[in-house]
């Protein structure tokens, strides 16, 4: 990506609330058949001259789509005029939380045409209900992507020492062994033991660490059997993305630098973060 993680983290955020609040507005939308004024007043508010566009397309059965095409360009135009809207809205759309979303907006679209809800509740009632919706019955969006986060703070601790795990030996910096100690004492344990004897080829040990992980890090969602729905969210998450890309750069970087002071976690994830792509032409 293009862009620092900071600014895409932000927007990306910001865009996610955006699109729980297009889907609230369609389900009162589709209720009533018409923006109602206490609806229209929000709208006005909070995306203003939207409403006057809306009156202008004499189109307003499309109100709903036209909210989303308006946040497209209007509210994150600024991503699109420097390129990476695109991106936001592929992310985002994958995101469990914009899942999770989805998911309750469909179930309030086939609930509410037979139960009008009473009162209609507000956007913070309505998004509230939805981070706590259960995905196909099983676990919240909230669940999953508070564990996907943590998940993912684990991998940057592994890509952080990827490049001590090379040849026969593995040798720990002090000061790495002390930020493990402090981030994650089983971890820098796994570590030890890893390095005392019992494998063979010390450079593969830094997989088995993601294989402990799962295990460990990620052990309430592996007992209560939604383990495989928090990996496939790491996997498609904007920053387990920009994780690999920057340490696949910075391990290559340091091939042969042994000489090289190994930097802090703090001060790998600040770079890690700051790192945008070279654009290719």
């Amino acid at each position: 990506m293009q862009v620092p993680w900071d600014r895409f983290h932000k927007a990306y955020d910001e865009y996610i609330r955006w699109q729980a609040f297009v889907l609230w507005a369609r389900a009162i939308l589709e209720l009533e058949g018409s923006a109602p004024p206490w609806l229209e007043a929000i709208l006005r508010k909070r995306c203003p001259g939207f409403m006057e566009e809306v009156a202008r397309s004499n189109k307003p059965e499309l109100l709903g789509l036209q909210l989303l095409s308006r946040v497209h360009n209007q509210t994150f135009g600024f991503t699109k005029d420097e390129g990476w809207l695109d991106a936001l809205v592929f992310y985002g759309f994958r995101d469990i939380r914009a899942q999770g979303y989805l998911e309750y907006w469909e179930h309030c679209e086939s609930e509410w045409k037979t139960r009008r809800p009473a009162p209609i509740p507000t956007f913070v009632q309505w998004r509230r209900s939805a981070s706590s919706w259960k995905l196909r019955g099983d676990v919240s969006c909230a669940a999953v992507a508070k564990a996907v986060e943590k998940y993912i703070d684990f991998e940057a601790l592994v890509y952080w020492l990827r490049p001590l795990f090379r040849g026969a030996q593995v040798q720990l910096p002090a000061h790495v062994a002390l930020e493990l100690r402090q981030e994650s004492p089983s971890l820098l344990e796994l570590i030890n033991r890893e390095t005392s004897g019992a494998y063979g080829d010390k450079s593969k040990s830094w997989q088995r660490l993601f294989t402990w992980g799962k295990s460990h890090v990620l052990s309430h969602a592996k007992k209560e059997g939604w383990l495989d729905c928090v990996l496939r969210q790491a996997g498609i998450h904007p920053r387990h993305v920009r994780l690999e890309d920057y340490a696949a750069l910075w391990r290559k970087s340091r091939r042969g630098e042994t000489g090289l002071p190994y930097p802090y976690l703090h001060q790998w994830q600040r770079d890690m973060e700051g790192y945008v792509r070279a654009s290719r032409t």
